[in-house]
This record gives structure tokens, C-alpha cells and sequence, in this order.
């Protein structure tokens, strides 16, 4: 029997007459009939649940962390309308800024920021004003001569400012608390990070203390308390152009502290923990984290459209959200996007046809960013034909073997039956055995029964009915009608000892305490 009069591939082993039973078993595989299963996508809600940021800082503290925190106390736009030289800039530039200004690109010197120096917060070290203590007048915000800014800049806003420029340069709080942190001293971290916070206002120690309360790190957990503490970095000031993520496909665990506080703040509002369960609230979270430049939040939106998690169940949004993190990158979304037009949702929405072309178009950018599942998936597609003129093994033989390597039971099974029938690839029992037994290990109910079949009859391999007993016992277990037919037929040609090895493997014995 070739590929080409019948859609699938069947194997009867029963047909070799190598056991005497009664009935006709075909190897299971991924090209089963009509009512094969692929292997089935999370639920939206469950894959909404999944969502976890994790925090976990390997191999010490990073000092990237810390300065990109002390830069951001020191930007030159933080305090009020006041600036100050932090450190080098090239934007800063007196070159670059004159280069701007005589291109237009600045209509005056009033549209920069005031800069000064820390030392001298009631002169300007812009113009070349005479610095002074930090306690002498600052000048008239009226007076525009050339010694004063021309945007206004009060006494006030001066000493806060050179203030905070001083004590950030000396802070060392943020650096011990995430030492402490690592070496898993949480209450000296608790400290410090209050300190940092008290001091200077660091996001990143916010944000950390609102970890800390939450897990009970060192301290009883207290989710209000983390609430608290999380939403003070998502309320801290935010600057749309030069605080917003740049979403990075290539990184996208990489996330600013200020999406992390919002993707935290939605689990908890999700999951209920430690406070009132409130899918509206999840969402309005992963809007806000959507807003920040995390484009993996618009496949978060879009299950939650589909869904109906924290709001009504919407296909037309969802598609719009799941478009537009796909585009942007995120993996999840093209392979979601394969599945709504493949229809292989478990509770598929109405209002998105079926259009094969287009869940392989989406499926096959999933497979070159490298998602295990949209493997499998356009792999199968190619496999029975699904969007073609004819069924491509060839290609989907490619596929297979790339899932199967990186551990994708049914994708192992898949290859297996391949080999086992020698179609498109050489016939390799052994190969075949190995893949099946590896895809059994993963719980794949077909590769068990296929397992068993092999094992039964001593192929690619050594005969082991007490082992095909097991696996085909297994295998019933999880929904196999194959094995619930071939059972009670395997099980009469056991003996007493192989009956009762296949009991120990199905029952062993409870590990000593």
C-alpha cells in the first residue's frame, strides 16, 4: 500500500500473524482517520494562567540594573523643568546640540534643558553663570540675561535637584540590596531596597520589595502589601518616548521593571492569590503593559478576547491583538493565529473561517523563529495535505524530525511510523523502537500502544511481552481504543511470571521514607 491511495498510514501487525489474535491493530500514528487528535494547545484561560515572571537574576547581581536606575534618577528631565550633568551624553553634546540647532531641528536654545552642576545649583553650567553654595538665592526665574535659563528654573527645583544628583552618585543601597537579595539574605534586602526607595525613589527597588512581600521573602507574604508597592512603579513619571520598551523577538523575556510590575500585578488579579480574584483588572494590567512596548501582552489580549477572561468574548479583537503582537514579533501569537484559522482551538470562536493556506503561512513564521508546536502543527499540514494540492511526507518528514529531536512526543511518534514502514525514509525497526519508546516516556498514548506492538513481537529490538503488557496497559489509561481492543488478547498470553513483572512495572513498589 502506498502514500498515494489512502490518506493515512496504517500498519497491521496483527496481519503478520506473528500473535494469534483476533483482531487487526493498526499502528498508531499522526496520519491517523478522520478523528485523529493532534496534539492539543492549552486553553486560552490556561495558557493565561501560565504567564509568570520569575525574576531570577542568575549569576549575581547585574550592574546594568543599577545604573540603568541611577541614570534614570539622574535624567536631565526628572526634576521639574530643572537639568544637570550626569555623566556624558551624546545627545548632550554642545556639537550635537549646535549641529541641531543650526539644522533646524531646535527652534532656540530655550527648547534644551537647563543643565548645571551639582556643585553649583544657583549658577549654570550651561552659560558659564559663577557657581555658589547650595544654599545661595537662585536667580530671578524673570530675568532672561544671559547668566539666566531661559526656561525657568526655581531655587527649589535647583536644590532638589542638585540634591538628588549628590546622594544618587554616593548610593550604594541599590547595589547591596540586590547582593543581599542573591545570597538569599531577604530581610537585609527588605532593608536595604526600603532604603533606596526612601532615599532616591528607585523603580527597581520598588518593584523588588513588591516581590518580596508577595513570595514572603524573609517576611510574611502580604499581597495588598505587594500591590502597594507594584503600583508605585507603574505610577512612577513615564516618559512615552524614552521609557517604552523596544520589544526585542529575538529577547522577548527582556522586559523593563515597569512591565514586570504590570504583568505581576495582573497574575495576581488573575489567580486570585492573596486577594479577590479579578479577570478585569488581569486585563487592564496587560493593557498597560501592551502600552509599555511588551508586544507578547497583545497575544495576552487576545486570549483573553477569545476567551472571554476579563471581558466579553470578542474573535474580531482578538484577531486585531493577535495580528498586531504577531507582527511585532511574538512567536505565540503567529502560532495562535495558525491554530484560529486551522480551527484547532479547543473551544474554536465563531466569525474566523477556515483558511488552511493562511494557518500554514502562520504556522510555517512560527516554525523559523523556532516554535516547537507550530513545528508539529505545519508539519502534520504538510503530512495530510491540509492547504495543498497533495500531501508533501517529504517535507513533513523535515518537520517531524526537527520536533522529534527536541523532544515533541507526537512528533516523535510521527517520525517513528516512518521509519517503520520505510515510506520517504529507509525502514529502520530500531530507529523506530527508539522514537516510540521515547514518545511513550512522554506520555504519548499511540507511540505507548506502538511500543507495545513492537515489543510483543520482537521488533527492532528484543521480544518483551511483560513490557508490551505494561505500555499497552498505559496506553488504554489514557484513552487508547486501540489498546482497550488489544488488551485482554495480549494479556492471555502472558505467563504466570510475565504477569506478574507487568504488574510490578505498572505498581512499583512505594520508595522507603
Amino acid at each position: 500500500m502506498t502514500g498515494t491511495d489512502r490518506p493515512f498510514l496504517q500498519l497491521n501487525w496483527a496481519a503478520r500473524a506473528v500473535l494469534a489474535l483476533a483482531f487487526a491493530a493498526p499502528l498508531a500514528g499522526a496520519q491517523q482517520a478522520d478523528g485523529a487528535k493532534p496534539s492539543a494547545a492549552p486553553a486560552p484561560t490556561q495558557a493565561l494562567n501560565s504567564v509568570q515572571v520569575t525574576g531570577k537574576r542568575n549569576g549575581g547581581v547585574d550592574p546594568s540594573i543599577v545604573t540603568a536606575a541611577k541614570d534614570k534618577i539622574l535624567g536631565r528631565n526628572f526634576a521639574s523643568s530643572c537639568g544637570f550633568m550626569s555623566g556624558y551624553s551624546a545627545a548632550d553634546d554642545d556639537v550635537t546640540l549646535a549641529y541641531m540647532r543650526d539644522m533646524g531641528l531646535l527652534d532656540s536654545e530655550s527648547n534644551e534643558a537647563e543643565r548645571f552642576s551639582d556643585l553649583s545649583p544657583a549658577g549654570n553650567a550651561r552659560t558659564g553663570g559663577v557657581a555658589g553654595p547650595l544654599d545661595a538665592p537662585a536667580p530671578d526665574p524673570d530675568d532672561i540675561s544671559g547668566t539666566s535659563p531661559a526656561v525657568a528654573c526655581g531655587a527649589g527645583d535647583r536644590r532638589f535637584s542638585a540634591g538628588r544628583n549628590w546622594i544618587a552618585r554616593k548610593d550604594k543601597s541599590l547595589t547591596q540590596a540586590f547582593e543581599a537579595y542573591e545570597a538569599g539574605n531577604f530581610v537585609e534586602a527588605r532593608a536595604k531596597f526600603e532604603e533606596g526607595w526612601k532615599k532616591l525613589g528607585y523603580e527597581e527597588a520598588a518593584m523588588m520589595l513588591g516581590r518580596i512581600q508577595l513570595l514572603g521573602l524573609g517576611t510574611p507574604a502580604n499581597t495588598p502589601k505587594a500591590i502597594e508597592w507594584l503600583k508605585e512603579v507603574v505610577d512612577a513619571r513615564y516618559d512615552p518616548v524614552k521609557d517604552r520598551l523596544t520589544f526585542d523577538p529575538k529577547k522577548p523575556d527582556n522586559i523593563n521593571t515597569r512591565v514586570e510590575a504590570a504583568l505581576l500585578l495582573a497574575n495576581i488579579h488573575l489567580s486570585g492569590k492573596g486577594t479577590k480574584r479579578n479577570p478585569a483588572e488581569a486585563y487592564k494590567w496587560w493593557s498597560k503593559a501592551l502600552d509599555y512596548g511588551f508586544e507578547p501582552a497583545g497575544t495576552l489580549l487576545g486570549q483573553a478576547n477569545l476567551s472571554g477572561v476579563g471581558t466579553k468574548p470578542d474573535a474580531g479583537r482578538a484577531l486585531e491583538f493577535l495580528k498586531s503582537a504577531g507582527e511585532a514579533g511574538d512567536v505565540r501569537a503567529l502560532y495562535m493565529l495558525g491554530q484560529l484559522y486551522h480551527h484547532q482551538l479547543p473551544k474554536q470562536p465563531a466569525g474566523v473561517p477556515l483558511d488552511l493556506q493562511r494557518a500554514g503561512a502562520y504556522y510555517n513564521a512560527a516554525v523559523k523563529a523556532g516554535h516547537l508546536e507550530a513545528t508539529y502543527a505545519a508539519a502534520r499540514m504538510l503530512d495530510l495535505g491540509e492547504g495543498l494540492p497533495a500531501p508533501a511526507p517529504e517535507r513533513a518528514v523535515v518537520l517531524y524530525k526537527d520536533a522529534a529531536l527536541k523532544g515533541h512526543a507526537d512528533a516523535q511518534n510521527a517520525l517513528a511510523t516512518y521509519f517503520y514502514s520505510g515510506e520517504v525514509v529507509g525502514q529502520n525497526l530500531a530507529t523506530a523502537r527508539q522514537l516510540f519508546q521515547a514518545a511513550a516516556q512522554r506520555r504519548q498514548p499511540d507511540a505507548m500502544f506502538n511500543l507495545a506492538v513492537m515489543l510483543a513481537q520482537g521488533q527492532g529490538g528484543g521480544k518483551d511481552m511483560a513490557a508490551a503488557y505494561a505500555w499497552c496497559s498505559l496506553s488504554k489509561g489514557l484513552g487508547n481504543d486501540q489498546a482497550s481492543a488489544a488488551l485482554p488478547a495480549l494479556e492471555a498470553r502472558l505467563t504466570p511470571q510475565e504477569k506478574a513483572r507487568a504488574e510490578a512495572m505498572l505498581k512499583p513498589p512505594a520508595k522507603k521514607s
